[in-house]
């Protein structure tokens, strides 16, 4: 049996799907994508639309499914959402002016790192493509934000086959969307750690070529038009240039058109920023809330004050990149102390930074030839802002506010008023986002579409006359003029008045209780409307494309202007929440001092309810109190201490004042932070071996200018383990280099304490308590010296656990302590005794307080940690305690 053949239409979406194998297949036919065979079955199940069949009478009918084209972008973020690509294939010729079929070619492919549409983007985040390299002893990344233009490589050395975490750690750090990786990455044992680095994002894996040095620097040079890449300071960075002319590649492959407002790449080096692994970023929930996994209650959620997409998304690279330049920082620090000396002025710039829309993301937009009117008007809007916005601004002195680094300024501002007029001439106000059904130009922008128009108003006027004249002189009182797609212009007469029409009235479609008729004259009026709409439609369509492309041309010129007002705004921002928060503005000192007198917690201060903020004072120098060991109950505050310790710095280093009331800080290279672990259950990692991970990357990395942050370090394992792992990490870092390290070191280990007496730089502090009655009162107050208390019954009778168990749990608590001091206990407690049972001679010489199950008891209360120990979990550890002493 000879195979069916497919249908010219079918063979021209099989031939084009043949090359977009791995994305679902837009294929446009009129108002709607449709989509066939397997992209049909999967894009159905995701998207939740019947699945349909073309050629249903067939004995094998093909799966099809589509959706409206006016509606795609909403189709599309689903599908891109469940990990999918989009490959849009349009109609490249007029349909109704073409005979056979009509001409489809994909003119773009859309992935998770590829997208331009603002619906389907977050715009208070960039969308990153990244990709990843490795040259012999050189690794690299590079990534791109084809919606802003932003594209930025670094690079790092690799003394071994693997990928070094530094670099791993850099690449979650830019949080990309999407991952390109070379294809023997894909396989390769050696490359593993990076695929479960990136589980769960979209990886997408290119032929090694892609990467080839000499090709992606030839694609390089090639798209900034330059001989070398000497001026961007990438010309000897190998490894980055592999990995940004991969992006280049794909951009190339994806978007199948220019990229004018990508015009340059930006490398780095991550020794001039502070660095906050990823792992200490979530410890410190400066992104992201590790419980609810969202903004809020977060440093971002409190320092964000910007009033603009562009501002919002830059600060967010402020907080993950703080600096390491004094002179930097203190030019940030100055700027926010004239904003909030100035407060009038300062309202003035929110005011008009209000009323500028996403100048980077319109210019990508429009540079990719997907902006309408309305994108063309926020763009004109915007820039009729910055001439008031300029005016206030150089009323500062800094010239991060008053723009005198803002290269070129007054050129560009000038070039920008210009394009903003031209767009006022020509753009309608009210055009609408659909471009070729006419309504976007101005009348008296171009003589010959004004023409155009007055024909066409006039053959609409002779219309509604003709109408009139018609009845009246044919007396007839039901016709009508009206029109539609197929018949164009037509008049219409009730069955009961068809008797009495003229002549030369021509008959052209008979109706249940009307006749319809065309006149000469008429056809005539209406192939002049007709035709005077077309040629309209089609000018103002010419005439857009050609201000687009001008726009286009200066998107260099909008680019650099929209990273000069996010500054603004980030600056701006920062100065209104210091201003709300009674920040201060730290003093950065060279003594690598670090003093805070009266710190708060940014985050937990606007959080608490019901209780006043106290607020603590703390000093860390390399002389006497280099480590500080606190100790405490749990709830009493020691955490929010030491997380605002590391937040005060981060946030003085990025330029931003601080909540205190007096701060003079160092600068510090690195901030790690072991805090809380939770199990790492995707790579079958428990508790404690994240809590060891994360303690062998400090002890790994952190220098004499670090600063470590360490809370409850070794509770995952058995007492006497986690006591010896503690000591030995706390011994470590004061003694590393023989200089030592800054580190704030809580602890339930009250033995560590006995390390002041050791070690000459370890200093003891508790946080304060009260205790009344056998309650306790959190004093929240850090003070010096050690306790050796934990306050663990007192805590859990707060926390709600019953009587009955705190009591028994006082007993026993009573009898170790007991028995510590005179290691002869005989007796145990009374609620502990058996009732009814008789002594033997093995319960006379037992030489615990359980019996004869000695050292199984001893092993379980060796276990417990009281201070992490749940109400229920306690009840049912005492009675398997209770059932071993009965026996």
């Amino acid at each position: 049996m000879s195979k069916k053949k497919n249908t010219p239409m079918m063979e021209q979406y099989l031939s084009i799907k043949k090359s977009h194998q791995d994305a679902i297949l837009f294929y446009r036919m009129g108002d709607f994508y449709e989509m066939f065979l397997e992209d049909a079955q999967k894009a159905a199940s995701i998207l939740e639309i019947s699945l349909t069949s073309r050629n249903k009478n067939d004995t094998d009918p093909i799966p099809m499914c589509g959706v409206p084209f006016r509606a795609a972008d909403n189709y599309i973020a689903k599908l891109i959402e469940n990990g999918c690509k989009v490959a849009v294939c349009e109609q490249m010729e007029d349909a109704s002016a073409t005979k056979g079929l009509v001409k489809r070619e994909v003119v773009r492919v859309i992935t998770p790192g590829m997208i331009l549409t603002e619906e389907l983007l977050d715009k208070k985040s960039n969308n990153f493509l990244l990709a990843l390299s490795k040259t012999r002893d050189v690794c690299g990344i590079a990534y791109l934000d084809i919606s802003t233009g932003t594209f930025k490589t670094t690079q790092v050395e690799s003394r071994q086959s693997k990928i070094p975490e530094q670099l791993i750690d850099e690449a979650l750090k830019v949080d990309p969307k999407e991952i390109l990786l070379p294809s023997n990455f894909k396989t390769d044992p050696v490359y593993k750690h990076i695929r479960q680095a990136f589980y769960g994002r979209q990886i997408t894996y290119l032929d090694k070529t892609d990467f080839s040095l000499e090709e992606a620097k030839e694609r390089l040079l090639d798209k900034f038009k330059t001989r070398s890449l000497e001026g961007f300071g990438a010309e000897n960075l190998h490894a980055s240039i592999c990995a940004a002319g991969a992006i280049l590649s794909y951009v190339q492959n994806t978007q199948m058109q220019d990229t004018k407002h990508i015009f340059q790449i930006i490398p780095y080096d991550l020794k001039n920023f502070l660095v906050i692994d990823d792992r200490s970023c979530k410890n410190l929930e400066i992104l992201t809330n590790i419980q609810t996994l969202n903004k809020k209650g977060t440093l971002i959620h409190v320092l964000d004050r910007t009033v603009t997409a562009m501002g919002s998304r830059l600060i967010k690279n402020w907080v993950r990149y703080p600096l390491i330049d004094k002179n930097k920082i203190q030019q940030r620090l100055d700027c926010i102390e004239e904003l909030t000396r100035a407060a009038h002025i300062h309202q003035l710039i929110i005011n008009h930074l209000k009323s500028v829309y996403d100048l980077e993301r319109l210019g990508g937009k429009i540079s990719m030839g997907q902006g309408n009117a309305r994108d063309l008007i926020a763009l004109k809007n915007s820039l009729k802002k910055l001439p008031i916005l300029f005016k206030e601004l150089s009323l500062f002195q800094s010239p991060l506010l008053n723009g005198k680094n803002f290269e070129e300024r007054e050129t560009i501002l000038s070039e920008l008023n210009a394009l903003a007029a031209l767009i006022e001439k020509a753009i309608r106000d009210d055009a609408t986002h659909v471009l070729n059904e006419g309504g976007l130009i101005n009348d008296g922008y171009s003589p010959e579409l004004d023409e155009l128009l007055l024909i066409s108003r006039d053959g609409k006027s002779w219309i509604a006359k003709a109408e009139a004249t018609e009845k009246e002189k044919t007396k007839l009182s039901s016709l009508k003029i009206k029109y539609n797609r197929v018949f164009g212009y037509f008049i219409e007469v009730s069955k009961a008045q068809a008797v009495s029409v003229p002549d030369h009235y021509i008959r052209k479609q008979t109706l249940v209780n009307a006749e319809r008729y065309i006149t000469d004259e008429m056809k005539q009026v209406e192939s002049t409307i007709l035709n005077a709409q077309d040629k309209r439609n089609a000018m103002e369509y010419k005439i857009f494309c050609t201000i687009r492309d001008k726009i286009v041309s200066k998107a260099t010129l909008i680019l650099k202007t929209a990273d000069f007002i996010a500054t603004v705004d980030v600056l701006q921002g920062l100065a209104l929440v210091a201003s709300e928060n009674s920040y201060t503005k730290p003093f950065i000192n060279e003594k690598n001092l670090i003093c805070i007198e009266d710190g708060r917690h940014p985050v937990v201060e606007k959080l608490i309810k019901g209780e006043r903020y106290v607020p603590n004072s703390i000093e860390i120098d390399d002389i006497e109190n280099q480590t500080l060991l606190i100790t405490g109950p749990n709830m009493a505050g020691k955490s929010t201490v030491l997380r605002q310790v590391a937040l005060t710095i981060l946030m003085a280093q990025m330029g931003s004042f601080v909540p205190a009331q007096k701060a003079s800080v160092c600068i510090v290279d690195r901030i790690f932070t072991r805090v809380g672990a939770l199990d790492n259950l995707s790579s079958g990692q428990s508790t404690f071996m994240v809590e060891m991970e994360e303690t062998a990357n400090i002890i790994n990395n952190a220098t004499n200018n670090s600063l470590v942050i360490l809370d409850e370090i070794g509770r995952g394992t058995s007492t006497y383990d986690g006591m010896s792992i503690a000591w030995a990490v706390a011994e470590y870092l004061h003694d590393l280099n023989n200089k030592g390290v800054k580190t704030l070191f809580a602890t339930h280990y009250h033995e560590l304490i006995k390390l002041e007496q050791i070690k000459p730089r370890i200093k003891n502090f508790n946080i304060a308590v009260k205790e009344f009655n056998d309650n306790i009162v959190f004093l929240r107050r850090l003070v010096q010296g050690g306790t050796n208390k934990s306050y663990g019954i007192q805590v859990a009778k707060l926390a709600g656990v019953p009587d009955i168990v705190i009591n028994n749990a006082k007993q026993i608590l009573s009898g170790i302590e007991k028995k510590n001091e005179t290691d002869a206990l005989k007796q145990p407690p009374k609620e502990t005794k058996t009732k009814g049972k008789k002594k033997n001679k093995k319960d006379d010489d037992q030489l615990d307080l359980f019996g004869n199950n000695e050292q199984s008891i001893k092993k379980m209360l060796e276990k417990i940690d009281i201070s992490s120990i749940t109400p229920l979990e306690a009840i049912n550890l005492l009675n398997d305690l209770k059932q071993k002493a009965s026996n």
